[in-house]
Protein backbone atom coordinates (compact mmCIF):
# COMPACT_ATOMS: atom_id res chain seq x y z
CA UNK A 1 0.00 0.00 0.00
CA UNK A 2 2.84 2.21 1.18
CA UNK A 3 3.66 2.34 -3.01
CA UNK A 4 0.70 4.84 -3.52
CA UNK A 5 2.01 7.73 -1.48
CA UNK A 6 4.20 8.51 -4.77
CA UNK A 7 1.59 9.57 -6.46
CA UNK A 8 1.11 12.49 -4.22
CA UNK A 9 3.90 13.76 -6.88
CA UNK A 10 3.55 17.54 -7.57
CA UNK A 11 0.82 17.83 -4.47
CA UNK A 12 2.65 17.25 -1.66
CA UNK A 13 2.20 20.71 -0.38
CA UNK A 14 -1.63 21.03 -1.29
CA UNK A 15 -2.11 17.69 0.31
CA UNK A 16 -0.09 19.59 3.28
CA UNK A 17 -1.52 22.77 3.64
CA UNK A 18 -5.07 21.54 2.60
CA UNK A 19 -5.90 19.79 6.17
CA UNK A 20 -3.48 22.65 8.33
CA UNK A 21 -6.31 25.13 6.54
CA UNK A 22 -8.68 23.06 8.13
CA UNK A 23 -7.12 23.02 11.70
CA UNK A 24 -6.76 26.63 11.76
CA UNK A 25 -11.02 27.22 11.03
CA UNK A 26 -11.17 24.51 13.73
CA UNK A 27 -9.39 26.78 16.11
CA UNK A 28 -11.66 29.60 15.15
CA UNK A 29 -15.13 27.64 15.50
CA UNK A 30 -13.68 26.62 18.91
CA UNK A 31 -13.92 30.27 19.99
CA UNK A 32 -17.63 30.99 19.16
CA UNK A 33 -18.86 29.12 22.09
CA UNK A 34 -16.92 31.25 24.72
CA UNK A 35 -17.49 34.26 22.88
CA UNK A 36 -21.14 33.39 23.61
CA UNK A 37 -20.94 32.80 27.20
CA UNK A 38 -19.19 36.07 27.26
CA UNK A 39 -22.16 38.05 25.63
CA UNK A 40 -24.63 36.29 27.79
CA UNK A 41 -22.48 36.26 31.30
CA UNK A 42 -21.09 39.90 30.66
CA UNK A 43 -22.50 42.43 27.55
CA UNK A 44 -26.24 41.11 27.82
CA UNK A 45 -26.43 41.48 32.76
CA UNK A 46 -24.82 44.89 31.71
CA UNK A 47 -27.10 46.31 28.83
CA UNK A 48 -24.02 47.46 27.03
CA UNK A 49 -25.06 47.39 23.70
CA UNK A 50 -22.02 49.00 22.45
CA UNK A 51 -20.52 45.76 24.15
CA UNK A 52 -22.75 43.71 22.73
CA UNK A 53 -21.84 44.77 18.99
CA UNK A 54 -18.28 44.63 19.69
CA UNK A 55 -19.15 40.65 20.68
CA UNK A 56 -20.65 40.25 17.34
CA UNK A 57 -18.27 42.15 15.14
CA UNK A 58 -15.70 39.67 16.46
CA UNK A 59 -17.94 36.16 15.87
CA UNK A 60 -18.48 37.96 12.66
CA UNK A 61 -14.54 38.60 12.00
CA UNK A 62 -14.03 34.98 13.19
CA UNK A 63 -16.66 33.51 10.70
CA UNK A 64 -15.21 35.23 7.67
CA UNK A 65 -11.76 34.04 8.69
CA UNK A 66 -13.04 31.02 8.88
CA UNK A 67 -14.89 30.75 5.76
CA UNK A 68 -11.70 32.49 3.80
CA UNK A 69 -9.86 29.00 5.57
CA UNK A 70 -12.48 26.85 4.89
CA UNK A 71 -12.59 27.64 0.82
CA UNK A 72 -9.00 27.46 0.57
CA UNK A 73 -9.02 24.43 2.35
CA UNK A 74 -11.65 22.33 0.32
CA UNK A 75 -9.51 24.00 -2.67
CA UNK A 76 -5.89 22.83 -1.75
CA UNK A 77 -7.77 19.17 -0.34
CA UNK A 78 -9.26 18.84 -4.05
CA UNK A 79 -6.52 19.91 -5.97
CA UNK A 80 -4.52 17.27 -3.91
CA UNK A 81 -7.08 14.46 -4.48
CA UNK A 82 -7.57 14.87 -7.94
CA UNK A 83 -3.83 14.96 -8.74
CA UNK A 84 -3.36 12.06 -6.67
CA UNK A 85 -5.98 10.11 -8.87
CA UNK A 86 -4.81 11.50 -11.70
CA UNK A 87 -1.46 10.61 -11.37
CA UNK A 88 -2.09 7.53 -10.07
CA UNK A 89 -4.89 6.73 -13.23
CA UNK A 90 -2.41 7.18 -15.66
CA UNK A 91 0.54 5.27 -14.02
CA UNK A 92 -1.99 2.07 -13.89
CA UNK A 93 -3.32 2.62 -17.21
CA UNK A 94 -0.19 2.59 -18.63
CA UNK A 95 0.79 -0.83 -16.36
CA UNK A 96 -1.76 -2.79 -17.31
CA UNK A 97 -0.77 -2.16 -20.84
CA UNK A 98 2.25 -4.25 -19.91
CA UNK A 99 0.56 -6.89 -18.17
CA UNK A 100 1.16 -10.06 -19.72
CA UNK A 101 -1.81 -11.59 -21.35
CA UNK A 102 -2.06 -14.89 -18.76
CA UNK A 103 -2.95 -12.15 -15.71
CA UNK A 104 -6.10 -11.72 -17.41
CA UNK A 105 -7.42 -14.98 -16.20
CA UNK A 106 -6.32 -13.97 -12.94
CA UNK A 107 -7.96 -10.22 -12.72
CA UNK A 108 -10.73 -10.42 -15.99
CA UNK A 109 -10.67 -7.72 -18.18
CA UNK A 110 -13.86 -6.32 -16.55
CA UNK A 111 -12.24 -6.06 -13.16
CA UNK A 112 -9.42 -4.14 -14.40
CA UNK A 113 -11.99 -1.54 -16.10
CA UNK A 114 -13.63 -1.23 -12.57
CA UNK A 115 -10.30 -0.57 -10.66
CA UNK A 116 -9.44 2.02 -13.50
CA UNK A 117 -12.59 3.80 -13.17
CA UNK A 118 -14.91 2.98 -10.08
CA UNK A 119 -11.94 2.75 -7.29
CA UNK A 120 -9.60 5.71 -8.75
CA UNK A 121 -12.86 7.40 -8.07
CA UNK A 122 -13.77 6.08 -5.06
CA UNK A 123 -10.03 6.76 -3.54
CA UNK A 124 -10.05 9.92 -5.18
CA UNK A 125 -13.12 10.71 -3.13
CA UNK A 126 -11.86 9.33 -0.01
CA UNK A 127 -8.72 11.34 -0.09
CA UNK A 128 -10.85 14.32 -0.43
CA UNK A 129 -12.65 13.41 2.61
CA UNK A 130 -9.56 12.94 4.50
CA UNK A 131 -8.10 15.71 3.95
CA UNK A 132 -11.11 17.89 4.48
CA UNK A 133 -12.43 16.22 7.66
CA UNK A 134 -10.25 13.37 9.30
CA UNK A 135 -7.90 15.61 11.01
CA UNK A 136 -10.44 18.58 11.64
CA UNK A 137 -13.02 16.68 12.98
CA UNK A 138 -10.96 14.91 15.96
CA UNK A 139 -9.45 17.86 16.68
CA UNK A 140 -13.00 19.38 17.01
CA UNK A 141 -13.68 16.43 19.30
CA UNK A 142 -10.64 16.66 21.30
CA UNK A 143 -11.01 20.38 21.59
CA UNK A 144 -14.24 20.98 22.68
CA UNK A 145 -13.24 18.24 25.52
CA UNK A 146 -10.71 20.44 26.68
CA UNK A 147 -12.59 23.84 26.37
CA UNK A 148 -15.63 22.31 28.43
CA UNK A 149 -13.11 20.98 30.90
CA UNK A 150 -11.80 25.15 31.17
CA UNK A 151 -15.23 25.88 31.47
CA UNK A 152 -16.10 23.37 34.30
CA UNK A 153 -14.02 20.19 35.05
CA UNK A 154 -16.58 18.46 36.43
CA UNK A 155 -18.86 17.89 33.26
CA UNK A 156 -15.71 16.14 31.56
CA UNK A 157 -16.50 12.89 33.40
CA UNK A 158 -19.89 13.08 31.22
CA UNK A 159 -18.13 14.34 27.99
CA UNK A 160 -15.52 11.26 28.09
CA UNK A 161 -18.34 9.01 28.63
CA UNK A 162 -20.16 10.17 25.46
CA UNK A 163 -17.16 10.19 23.61
CA UNK A 164 -15.98 6.47 24.64
CA UNK A 165 -19.35 5.17 23.66
CA UNK A 166 -19.59 7.10 20.50
CA UNK A 167 -16.49 5.28 19.72
CA UNK A 168 -17.44 2.24 20.55
CA UNK A 169 -20.76 2.12 18.43
CA UNK A 170 -18.96 3.54 15.45
CA UNK A 171 -16.36 0.94 15.52
CA UNK A 172 -18.93 -1.69 15.91
CA UNK A 173 -20.59 -0.60 12.53
CA UNK A 174 -16.90 -0.02 10.75
CA UNK A 175 -15.92 -3.80 11.94
CA UNK A 176 -19.53 -5.01 10.47
CA UNK A 177 -19.73 -3.22 7.24
CA UNK A 178 -16.08 -3.17 6.14
CA UNK A 179 -15.71 -6.81 5.00
CA UNK A 180 -19.14 -6.21 2.86
CA UNK A 181 -17.77 -3.23 0.91
CA UNK A 182 -14.89 -5.54 -0.54
CA UNK A 183 -17.62 -8.13 -1.23
CA UNK A 184 -20.02 -5.56 -3.02
CA UNK A 185 -16.29 -4.52 -5.19
CA UNK A 186 -16.39 -8.13 -6.12
CA UNK A 187 -19.98 -8.22 -6.99
CA UNK A 188 -19.73 -5.31 -9.34
CA UNK A 189 -16.77 -6.44 -11.04
CA UNK A 190 -18.49 -9.79 -11.67
CA UNK A 191 -21.99 -7.38 -13.32
CA UNK A 192 -19.42 -5.44 -15.14
CA UNK A 193 -18.12 -8.52 -17.20
CA UNK A 194 -21.55 -9.78 -17.43
CA UNK A 195 -22.47 -6.25 -18.83
CA UNK A 196 -19.30 -6.41 -21.48
CA UNK A 197 -20.13 -9.71 -22.33
CA UNK A 198 -23.67 -8.92 -22.94
CA UNK A 199 -23.30 -5.87 -25.09
CA UNK A 200 -20.13 -7.62 -26.95
CA UNK A 201 -22.60 -10.77 -28.07
CA UNK A 202 -25.61 -8.58 -28.70
CA UNK A 203 -26.49 -9.83 -31.74
CA UNK A 204 -25.49 -13.77 -31.13
CA UNK A 205 -28.23 -13.15 -28.22
CA UNK A 206 -30.64 -11.57 -30.70
CA UNK A 207 -30.10 -14.25 -33.16
CA UNK A 208 -30.42 -17.51 -31.01
CA UNK A 209 -33.42 -15.88 -29.05
CA UNK A 210 -31.74 -15.66 -25.87
CA UNK A 211 -32.59 -12.30 -24.58
CA UNK A 212 -34.78 -13.67 -21.52
CA UNK A 213 -32.28 -16.10 -20.41
CA UNK A 214 -29.82 -13.30 -20.80
CA UNK A 215 -31.91 -10.71 -19.26
CA UNK A 216 -32.71 -12.90 -15.96
CA UNK A 217 -28.75 -13.70 -15.82
CA UNK A 218 -28.37 -10.05 -15.44
CA UNK A 219 -31.07 -9.40 -13.06
CA UNK A 220 -29.54 -12.56 -10.89
CA UNK A 221 -26.20 -10.91 -10.71
CA UNK A 222 -27.65 -7.23 -10.26
CA UNK A 223 -29.70 -8.94 -7.41
CA UNK A 224 -26.94 -10.08 -5.46
CA UNK A 225 -24.79 -6.50 -5.77
CA UNK A 226 -28.35 -5.04 -4.58
CA UNK A 227 -28.43 -7.03 -1.61
CA UNK A 228 -24.87 -6.71 -0.23
CA UNK A 229 -25.54 -3.16 -0.54
CA UNK A 230 -28.32 -3.16 1.46
CA UNK A 231 -26.89 -5.08 4.04
CA UNK A 232 -24.90 -2.20 4.25
CA UNK A 233 -27.36 0.19 4.02
CA UNK A 234 -29.18 -1.62 7.19
CA UNK A 235 -25.97 -1.48 9.13
CA UNK A 236 -24.99 1.70 8.45
CA UNK A 237 -28.27 3.26 9.24
CA UNK A 238 -28.09 2.35 12.89
CA UNK A 239 -25.08 5.28 12.96
CA UNK A 240 -27.50 8.10 13.00
CA UNK A 241 -30.15 6.83 15.28
CA UNK A 242 -27.30 5.31 18.46
CA UNK A 243 -25.28 8.56 18.25
CA UNK A 244 -28.06 10.90 18.54
CA UNK A 245 -29.16 8.72 21.53
CA UNK A 246 -26.20 8.64 23.54
CA UNK A 247 -25.74 12.35 22.72
CA UNK A 248 -29.43 13.73 23.89
CA UNK A 249 -28.57 11.57 27.12
CA UNK A 250 -25.60 13.38 27.83
CA UNK A 251 -27.49 16.86 27.06
CA UNK A 252 -30.29 15.55 29.30
CA UNK A 253 -27.19 15.26 32.03
CA UNK A 254 -25.22 17.93 31.17
CA UNK A 255 -27.97 20.27 31.31
CA UNK A 256 -29.67 18.77 34.64
CA UNK A 257 -26.09 19.05 36.23
CA UNK A 258 -25.76 22.33 34.89
CA UNK A 259 -28.77 23.55 35.97
CA UNK A 260 -27.72 22.47 39.22
CA UNK A 261 -24.61 23.98 39.18
CA UNK A 262 -26.28 27.55 38.59
CA UNK A 263 -28.52 27.31 41.11
CA UNK A 264 -25.77 27.18 43.59
CA UNK A 265 -23.52 29.34 42.03
CA UNK A 266 -20.75 27.65 40.45
CA UNK A 267 -21.74 27.75 36.88
CA UNK A 268 -22.79 30.67 34.99
CA UNK A 269 -25.97 30.45 32.10
CA UNK A 270 -23.54 31.49 29.54
CA UNK A 271 -21.02 28.82 30.77
CA UNK A 272 -24.02 26.07 30.46
CA UNK A 273 -24.97 28.00 27.14
CA UNK A 274 -20.67 27.04 25.75
CA UNK A 275 -20.71 23.35 27.36
CA UNK A 276 -23.83 22.57 25.38
CA UNK A 277 -22.66 23.97 22.12
CA UNK A 278 -19.59 21.64 22.73
CA UNK A 279 -21.74 18.85 23.21
CA UNK A 280 -23.78 19.25 19.65
CA UNK A 281 -20.15 20.25 18.35
CA UNK A 282 -18.90 16.93 19.25
CA UNK A 283 -22.21 14.97 18.08
CA UNK A 284 -21.74 16.54 14.81
CA UNK A 285 -17.95 15.99 13.84
CA UNK A 286 -18.63 12.65 15.75
CA UNK A 287 -21.19 11.48 13.01
CA UNK A 288 -18.96 13.32 10.24
CA UNK A 289 -16.24 10.96 11.50
CA UNK A 290 -18.45 8.23 11.66
CA UNK A 291 -19.23 8.93 7.57
CA UNK A 292 -16.02 9.55 7.48
CA UNK A 293 -14.64 6.57 8.00
CA UNK A 294 -16.91 4.51 6.25
CA UNK A 295 -15.86 6.35 3.10
CA UNK A 296 -11.80 6.04 4.10
CA UNK A 297 -13.08 1.87 4.11
CA UNK A 298 -14.15 2.07 0.53
CA UNK A 299 -11.42 3.96 -0.81
CA UNK A 300 -9.28 1.74 1.59
CA UNK A 301 -10.73 -1.77 -0.39
CA UNK A 302 -10.59 -0.05 -3.55
CA UNK A 303 -6.72 0.85 -2.91
CA UNK A 304 -6.09 -2.77 -2.06
CA UNK A 305 -7.80 -3.32 -5.44
CA UNK A 306 -5.40 -1.41 -7.32
CA UNK A 307 -2.38 -2.80 -5.32
CA UNK A 308 -3.48 -6.20 -6.80
CA UNK A 309 -3.18 -4.93 -10.37
CA UNK A 310 0.45 -3.42 -8.96
CA UNK A 311 1.60 -6.47 -7.73
CA UNK A 312 1.51 -8.67 -10.88
CA UNK A 313 4.22 -9.39 -12.83
CA UNK A 314 4.76 -7.31 -15.90
CA UNK A 315 5.61 -8.60 -19.37
CA UNK A 316 9.16 -9.18 -19.64
CA UNK A 317 11.21 -7.33 -22.21
CA UNK A 318 13.95 -9.84 -22.42
CA UNK A 319 12.61 -13.04 -24.29
CA UNK A 320 15.11 -15.88 -25.57
CA UNK A 321 15.75 -16.64 -28.96
CA UNK A 322 15.95 -20.03 -29.84
CA UNK A 323 19.27 -20.51 -31.44
CA UNK A 324 19.62 -21.14 -35.44
CA UNK A 325 19.83 -24.90 -36.02
CA UNK A 326 20.69 -26.47 -39.54
CA UNK A 327 18.24 -23.58 -41.07
CA UNK A 328 18.56 -22.95 -44.73
CA UNK A 329 19.71 -19.74 -45.76
CA UNK A 330 17.38 -16.50 -46.29
CA UNK A 331 15.61 -18.52 -43.08
CA UNK A 332 13.58 -15.11 -41.05
CA UNK A 333 11.57 -17.64 -38.66
CA UNK A 334 11.10 -20.95 -37.39
CA UNK A 335 9.54 -23.20 -35.16
CA UNK A 336 11.86 -26.09 -33.84
CA UNK A 337 9.58 -28.30 -32.01
CA UNK A 338 7.40 -26.45 -30.34
CA UNK A 339 4.95 -27.16 -27.66
CA UNK A 340 3.28 -24.83 -25.76
CA UNK A 341 0.61 -25.36 -23.01
CA UNK A 342 -1.57 -22.44 -21.73
CA UNK A 343 -1.29 -21.31 -18.01
CA UNK A 344 -4.00 -23.63 -15.94
CA UNK A 345 -4.27 -25.72 -19.17
CA UNK A 346 -4.72 -29.47 -18.74
CA UNK A 347 -3.10 -30.87 -22.16
CA UNK A 348 -0.99 -28.75 -24.77
CA UNK A 349 -2.68 -26.65 -27.37
CA UNK A 350 0.45 -27.05 -29.99
CA UNK A 351 2.36 -29.73 -29.64
CA UNK A 352 5.72 -30.69 -31.89
CA UNK A 353 5.76 -27.94 -34.30
CA UNK A 354 8.54 -27.63 -36.55
CA UNK A 355 8.98 -25.71 -39.71
CA UNK A 356 10.66 -22.62 -41.42
CA UNK A 357 9.80 -19.49 -42.97
CA UNK A 358 12.15 -17.50 -45.75
CA UNK A 359 12.10 -13.68 -46.46
CA UNK A 360 9.67 -13.14 -48.31
CA UNK A 361 7.95 -16.15 -48.40
CA UNK A 362 4.00 -16.15 -48.36
CA UNK A 363 2.68 -18.94 -46.19
CA UNK A 364 -0.67 -20.07 -45.18
CA UNK A 365 -2.16 -21.44 -41.86
CA UNK A 366 -5.10 -23.19 -41.71
CA UNK A 367 -7.13 -25.96 -39.74
CA UNK A 368 -10.31 -26.60 -38.00
CA UNK A 369 -11.60 -24.40 -34.97
CA UNK A 370 -9.64 -24.70 -32.06
CA UNK A 371 -6.77 -26.53 -33.87
CA UNK A 372 -3.86 -23.89 -32.56
CA UNK A 373 -3.72 -21.64 -35.33
CA UNK A 374 -4.18 -18.30 -33.28
CA UNK A 375 -1.99 -19.88 -30.57
CA UNK A 376 1.10 -20.07 -33.25
CA UNK A 377 0.65 -16.52 -34.23
CA UNK A 378 1.02 -15.74 -29.91
CA UNK A 379 3.92 -17.12 -30.16
CA UNK A 380 5.22 -15.66 -33.09
CA UNK A 381 4.27 -11.97 -31.90
CA UNK A 382 5.77 -13.17 -28.58
CA UNK A 383 2.63 -12.74 -26.22
CA UNK A 384 3.40 -16.14 -25.41
CA UNK A 385 6.77 -18.37 -25.01
CA UNK A 386 6.85 -21.59 -26.05
CA UNK A 387 7.70 -23.80 -22.83
CA UNK A 388 9.20 -26.33 -25.23
CA UNK A 389 11.53 -26.22 -28.50
CA UNK A 390 12.05 -22.60 -29.59
CA UNK A 391 10.75 -19.69 -31.74
CA UNK A 392 14.13 -18.63 -34.02
CA UNK A 393 14.25 -15.19 -34.88
CA UNK A 394 16.63 -14.26 -37.45
CA UNK A 395 18.79 -11.46 -36.04
CA UNK A 396 19.40 -9.42 -39.00
CA UNK A 397 15.88 -9.47 -39.99
CA UNK A 398 14.13 -8.69 -37.02
CA UNK A 399 15.43 -6.61 -34.14
CA UNK A 400 15.66 -9.37 -31.47
CA UNK A 401 16.81 -6.90 -28.45
CA UNK A 402 13.35 -6.68 -26.36
CA UNK A 403 9.56 -7.94 -27.27
CA UNK A 404 8.75 -4.16 -27.74
CA UNK A 405 11.73 -4.03 -30.33
CA UNK A 406 10.31 -7.59 -32.13
CA UNK A 407 6.64 -6.08 -32.21
CA UNK A 408 7.91 -2.71 -33.95
CA UNK A 409 8.95 -5.22 -36.61
CA UNK A 410 5.57 -7.53 -36.90
CA UNK A 411 2.14 -6.12 -38.55
CA UNK A 412 -0.89 -8.01 -37.24
CA UNK A 413 -4.12 -7.89 -38.38
CA UNK A 414 -6.83 -9.23 -36.06
CA UNK A 415 -9.31 -11.89 -36.33
CA UNK A 416 -11.45 -9.78 -34.22
CA UNK A 417 -11.21 -6.48 -35.72
CA UNK A 418 -10.36 -3.39 -33.37
CA UNK A 419 -11.01 0.10 -34.21
CA UNK A 420 -11.20 3.08 -32.32
CA UNK A 421 -12.85 6.04 -31.64
CA UNK A 422 -11.61 8.99 -33.44
CA UNK A 423 -11.61 8.99 -37.35
CA UNK A 424 -10.26 6.80 -40.48
CA UNK A 425 -6.59 9.28 -40.33
CA UNK A 426 -6.77 8.84 -36.79
CA UNK A 427 -7.43 4.95 -36.62
CA UNK A 428 -4.67 4.76 -39.84
CA UNK A 429 -2.36 6.62 -38.19
CA UNK A 430 -1.77 4.32 -35.31
CA UNK A 431 -0.21 2.06 -37.94
CA UNK A 432 2.15 4.70 -38.48
CA UNK A 433 2.18 7.88 -36.20
CA UNK A 434 4.57 9.53 -39.67
CA UNK A 435 2.34 8.23 -42.89
CA UNK A 436 1.51 11.19 -44.95
CA UNK A 437 -1.82 11.65 -46.46
CA UNK A 438 -0.67 9.91 -49.67
CA UNK A 439 0.68 7.06 -47.62
CA UNK A 440 -2.69 7.01 -46.07
CA UNK A 441 -4.40 6.96 -49.20
CA UNK A 442 -2.10 4.19 -50.74
CA UNK A 443 -2.73 2.48 -47.89
CA UNK A 444 -6.77 2.48 -48.49
CA UNK A 445 -6.08 1.67 -52.35
CA UNK A 446 -4.33 -2.10 -51.54
CA UNK A 447 -6.76 -2.22 -48.56
CA UNK A 448 -9.44 -2.11 -51.15
CA UNK A 449 -10.73 0.43 -48.72
CA UNK A 450 -10.42 3.67 -51.20
CA UNK A 451 -14.00 3.46 -52.53
CA UNK A 452 -16.21 3.33 -49.79
CA UNK A 453 -13.17 6.00 -47.65
CA UNK A 454 -13.64 8.67 -50.91
CA UNK A 455 -17.65 8.35 -50.77
CA UNK A 456 -17.77 10.27 -47.88
CA UNK A 457 -17.63 13.75 -47.59
CA UNK A 458 -15.29 14.05 -44.78
CA UNK A 459 -12.74 11.33 -46.36
CA UNK A 460 -9.93 10.64 -44.32
CA UNK A 461 -11.84 12.69 -41.53
CA UNK A 462 -14.82 10.16 -41.20
CA UNK A 463 -15.63 9.72 -37.98
CA UNK A 464 -14.86 6.22 -36.54
CA UNK A 465 -17.87 5.00 -33.71
CA UNK A 466 -16.23 3.05 -30.74
CA UNK A 467 -15.32 0.01 -32.05
CA UNK A 468 -16.27 1.05 -35.55
CA UNK A 469 -19.61 0.17 -35.26
CA UNK A 470 -20.79 2.34 -38.08
CA UNK A 471 -18.94 0.23 -40.47
CA UNK A 472 -19.66 -3.03 -41.83
CA UNK A 473 -18.05 -5.93 -41.24
CA UNK A 474 -15.52 -6.18 -44.32
CA UNK A 475 -15.42 -1.87 -44.13
CA UNK A 476 -14.22 -2.61 -40.46
CA UNK A 477 -11.39 -5.06 -42.15
CA UNK A 478 -10.43 -3.32 -44.80
CA UNK A 479 -9.57 -0.31 -42.79
CA UNK A 480 -7.65 -2.69 -40.45
CA UNK A 481 -5.76 -4.24 -43.19
CA UNK A 482 -5.02 -0.86 -44.32
CA UNK A 483 -3.60 0.15 -40.83
CA UNK A 484 -1.90 -3.13 -40.80
CA UNK A 485 0.13 -2.20 -44.69
CA UNK A 486 1.07 1.33 -43.44
CA UNK A 487 3.18 0.06 -40.54
CA UNK A 488 6.61 -0.17 -42.05
CA UNK A 489 7.39 -3.88 -40.90
CA UNK A 490 8.75 -6.92 -42.47
CA UNK A 491 6.72 -9.52 -41.44
CA UNK A 492 2.53 -9.13 -41.87
CA UNK A 493 0.17 -11.40 -40.22
CA UNK A 494 -3.62 -11.67 -41.27
CA UNK A 495 -5.72 -14.01 -38.66
CA UNK A 496 -8.52 -14.49 -40.33
CA UNK A 497 -8.46 -11.24 -41.83
CA UNK A 498 -10.59 -11.08 -44.85
CA UNK A 499 -13.16 -13.33 -43.61
CA UNK A 500 -15.69 -10.95 -44.46
CA UNK A 501 -14.62 -9.95 -47.79
CA UNK A 502 -16.51 -11.01 -50.94
CA UNK A 503 -14.61 -13.32 -53.29
CA UNK A 504 -13.72 -10.32 -55.99
CA UNK A 505 -12.77 -7.97 -53.55
CA UNK A 506 -10.47 -10.87 -51.45
CA UNK A 507 -8.96 -11.78 -54.97
CA UNK A 508 -7.77 -7.93 -55.85
CA UNK A 509 -6.46 -8.12 -52.51
CA UNK A 510 -4.35 -11.24 -52.64
CA UNK A 511 -3.15 -9.38 -56.27
CA UNK A 512 -2.04 -6.41 -54.45
CA UNK A 513 -0.17 -8.30 -52.17
CA UNK A 514 1.93 -10.08 -54.39
CA UNK A 515 2.59 -7.64 -56.67
CA UNK A 516 3.25 -4.76 -54.26
CA UNK A 517 4.79 -6.14 -50.87
CA UNK A 518 5.96 -9.20 -52.06
CA UNK A 519 9.66 -7.69 -50.35
CA UNK A 520 7.79 -8.46 -46.65
CA UNK A 521 7.06 -11.97 -45.07
CA UNK A 522 3.37 -12.63 -45.12
CA UNK A 523 1.71 -15.21 -42.46
CA UNK A 524 -2.11 -15.34 -43.56
CA UNK A 525 -4.38 -17.88 -41.35
CA UNK A 526 -7.64 -18.87 -43.31
CA UNK A 527 -10.24 -20.76 -43.54
CA UNK A 528 -10.89 -20.37 -47.40
CA UNK A 529 -8.26 -22.65 -49.41
CA UNK A 530 -8.61 -20.65 -52.19
CA UNK A 531 -7.13 -17.77 -50.15
CA UNK A 532 -3.89 -19.95 -49.54
CA UNK A 533 -3.62 -21.25 -52.96
CA UNK A 534 -0.54 -18.65 -54.11
CA UNK A 535 1.22 -19.66 -50.49
CA UNK A 536 4.79 -20.94 -50.99
CA UNK A 537 4.18 -23.47 -48.37
CA UNK A 538 0.66 -24.28 -46.16
CA UNK A 539 0.78 -24.63 -42.59
CA UNK A 540 -1.68 -27.99 -41.86
CA UNK A 541 -3.13 -28.09 -38.08
CA UNK A 542 -5.33 -30.61 -36.32
CA UNK A 543 -6.10 -30.28 -32.30
CA UNK A 544 -2.48 -28.40 -31.92
CA UNK A 545 -0.70 -31.27 -33.98
CA UNK A 546 1.23 -29.88 -37.08
CA UNK A 547 0.04 -32.59 -39.98
CA UNK A 548 1.04 -30.74 -42.87
CA UNK A 549 3.38 -28.48 -44.13
CA UNK A 550 3.50 -28.21 -48.24
CA UNK A 551 2.50 -26.89 -50.84
CA UNK A 552 -1.48 -26.07 -52.03
CA UNK A 553 -0.94 -28.55 -54.55
CA UNK A 554 1.04 -30.93 -52.63
CA UNK A 555 -1.15 -30.98 -49.65
CA UNK A 556 -4.55 -31.75 -52.01
CA UNK A 557 -2.38 -34.60 -53.43
CA UNK A 558 -1.43 -35.93 -50.07
CA UNK A 559 -2.61 -34.97 -47.32
CA UNK A 560 -6.10 -36.35 -46.03
CA UNK A 561 -6.98 -33.36 -44.03
CA UNK A 562 -6.17 -30.74 -45.98
CA UNK A 563 -8.37 -32.67 -48.82
CA UNK A 564 -11.14 -32.45 -46.63
CA UNK A 565 -11.05 -28.83 -45.64
CA UNK A 566 -10.93 -28.49 -49.62
CA UNK A 567 -14.16 -29.55 -50.28
CA UNK A 568 -16.31 -27.65 -47.10
CA UNK A 569 -14.49 -24.67 -48.14
CA UNK A 570 -15.84 -24.78 -51.56
CA UNK A 571 -19.10 -25.19 -50.15
CA UNK A 572 -19.23 -22.60 -47.46
CA UNK A 573 -17.98 -20.74 -51.17
CA UNK A 574 -20.78 -21.89 -52.65
CA UNK A 575 -23.42 -20.86 -49.95
CA UNK A 576 -22.19 -17.27 -49.85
Amino acid sequence: MSRLFRYFEGHRLSSIFGPLMKLVEAVLELLVPMIVALIIDVAIPTGDVTNIIKYILVMFGIAAAGLAFSITAQFLSAKAAVGFAENLTNDLFEFVLQLPKEVYGTISPGSIVTRLTSDTFKIQSGLNTFFRLFLRSPFIVFGSLIMAAQIDGRMTLIFLAMIAILFVVVGAIIYLANPLYTQIREQFDLLVTLTQEQMKGMRVIRAFQQKDREVNEFKAQNKNVTTDQIRVGFINAFTNPLTYIVVNVALIIVLWQGGNFINSGSLTQGQLVALVNYLLAILVELVKIALVITQLNRAYSSAKRVVTVFEQPLESEEFENSSQQNEEKHTVLSFQDVTFTYPNATKPSLSNIDFSIKEGDFVGIIGSTGSGKSTLLQLITKTYDAQEGGVFFQEEYFNTDSRRALRENISVVPSNVALFKGTIRSNLLLGNPEATEKMMWQALEDAQALDFVRSYPEGLDKEVATFGRNFSGGQRQRLTIARSLIKPSSLLIFDDSTSALDYVTEANFQKTLKEKYNDRTIIMISQRTHSLQQANNIVVLEEGSQIGYATHDELLANNPVYQEILPIAKCEGGSR
